[in-house]
């Protein structure tokens, strides 16, 4: 990743970035189909071959100035992001899969793949994402800024193609979006310490793949258009502040419907609160507390059989809890501390699988010393994560397919250094 910026000249400042990504994925998965309330399963296999070569970048120009009693400050900015997806895959039938238990887990020898898709050695063009767009905002200050309104614009232009993955060719599973999408905000400050705010804001962007459950199994199933609003209030005293805020996010759904394939099917509407509090009661002792309130819901479902559901995977509540304690008489020594909590959040569009909520605590240690005259810094850490070894199940994926079991105790060490 390249960054760069120049000032012009005095408050005017051309910035721009570029950066590019190769990766390579070879996979050798097996995921088990639970067949019973028992925890007894059948463990499937599953092969991948992938590489991903992705390349985005940004320009533009920001800076402000003043028309009488308003101040300015404008951005204008264009960015591209570019993805071509080379996958191919190789499974086995479920009649040659192993039984196994979940909770008696143990040895198996892999079934023997059946169906394949692509060349895994040398795998064609899967898939490739486009995406490009404009910004244009002012934000206009008056009453010596204390009154701000943001007003502005994106055009953005999403293209996706999906490809045959044996002979390459382009299926007809292609989407193109363009349009122009507004931004808009205010913020008002009726003291120093304390700030109102209610924005808009939209979005493209490429949908997810389908999973491996699904006869497109791997296809990209469209484009997502997003829709955020949200009003709140901020305060900062110095040593303590918070937020609170309300909002709601509208987006396409996507599900496995009846015949076997992955789609946009209806919309989701997420409608929270979210509380943070944050600040240093005690010299050295830091503490960041937040807490998140949600409802999604679903709406526009196929004939309506899930309409009023709740979303798949999205607990209802979430809360952590962060602190950090200064040791002394050893400067840079510090102590952490997180507690994590997770409501209860259903695995499925029907909401007839639940999954149940669950609390981890995560501790650690970290230790910054300056090496030199110039005092750039070296941070090792240390810390265990889930410190009571909880065996929970941490979510599940967007069509309900897959669990994810929760990370078990985990120790952790590392060491950064600062230019």
């Amino acid at each position: 990743m390249l960054r760069m910026e120049y000032d012009i000249i005095d408050k005017w400042t051309a910035y721009a970035s570029l950066g590019a990504q190769h990766a390579h994925e070879i996979g050798l998965y097996s995921a088990s189909k639970l067949i019973d309330r028992a925890g007894n399963a059948t463990a499937g296999r599953l092969d991948t071959n992938r590489y991903i070569d992705t390349a985005s970048g940004m320009a533009g120009l920001r800076g402000e100035f003043a028309t009488g009693f308003v101040s300015h400050r404008v951005n204008v900015g264009y960015s591209a992001k570019t993805q071509n997806d080379k996958t191919a895959w190789r499974m086995s039938k479920a009649a040659d899969n192993p039984l196994v238990n979940i909770y008696d887990t143990r040895q198996v020898a892999p079934p023997a793949n059946a169906s394949f898709g692509g060349d895994y050695d040398d795998p064609l063009t899967s898939g490739r994402t486009r995406s490009q767009g404009w910004l244009l905002s002012d934000t206009l200050g008056v009453l010596d800024d204390t009154l701000l309104f943001t007003a502005g614009a994106r055009h953005q232009k999403v293209v996706v193609r999906n490809y045959n993955k044996t002979t390459g060719l382009q299926t007809d599973d292609a989407f193109d979006d363009s349009r122009w999408m507004p931004t808009y905000g205010v913020v008002y400050k009726p003291w120093k310490v304390i700030s109102l705010y209610a924005n808009h804001t939209e979005a493209l962007q490429p949908g997810s793949n389908a999973p491996t459950s699904a006869k497109n199994y791997g296809e990209s199933v469209g484009i997502i258009h997003s829709k955020q609003n949200e009003v709140g209030v901020k305060a900062d005293f110095g040593t303590i502040g918070g937020s609170l805020s309300l909002f709601e996010i509208k987006m396409p759904s996507a599900v496995l419907d009846s015949n076997g394939y992955y789609g946009l099917n209806g919309e989701q509407r997420n409608r929270g609160v979210e509380f943070n509090i944050f600040g240093e009661p005690l010299y050295g002792l830091r503490l960041n507390a937040s807490a998140t309130w949600l409802d999604a819901e679903l709406s526009k479902t196929a004939k309506g059989l899930n309409d009023g559901k709740k979303a798949i995977g999205v607990p209802g509540f979430y809360t952590v809890l962060g602190a950090e304690y200064d040791i002394k008489p050893i400067d840079g020594l510090t102590a952490t501390a997180r507690l994590n909590h997770s409501g209860s959040q259903y695995a499925d569009q029907a909401n007839s699988k639940k999954i149940d909520s669950y609390t981890t605590l995560d501790l650690g240690v970290r230790y910054r010393l300056a090496l030199n005259a110039n005092q750039n810094q070296m941070t090792v850490r240390a810390g265990v994560d889930n410190v009571t070894d909880e065996n929970y199940w941490s979510g599940a994926d967007d069509s309900g397919t897959y669990l994810f079991r929760g990370e078990p105790r985990t120790f952790k060490v590392s060491v950064g250094y600062a230019f």
